[in-house]
């Protein structure tokens, strides 16, 4: 079963780069506040795969 996953893509300005690093860095503290280190490490690792994820779907790989 061949499935293809569509993505939207806009233009990228820094504006809306800032905010999303705003809003990844807050997840960040927020994780390291409920949970310590280990909670960051695990959402960093885990976005960071999610990223890599969509990225890939993006290109068609």
């Amino acid at each position: 079963m061949n499935v293809q996953l569509v993505i939207p893509v806009t233009r990228k300005t820094p504006a809306r780069a800032i905010g999303l690093g705003l809003t990844v860095l807050a997840g960040l503290v927020v994780m390291w506040l409920l949970f310590g280190w280990l909670g960051t490490v695990v959402l960093a690792v885990e976005l960071f795969l999610l990223g890599r994820l969509l990225v890939n779907a993006a290109h068609g790989r």
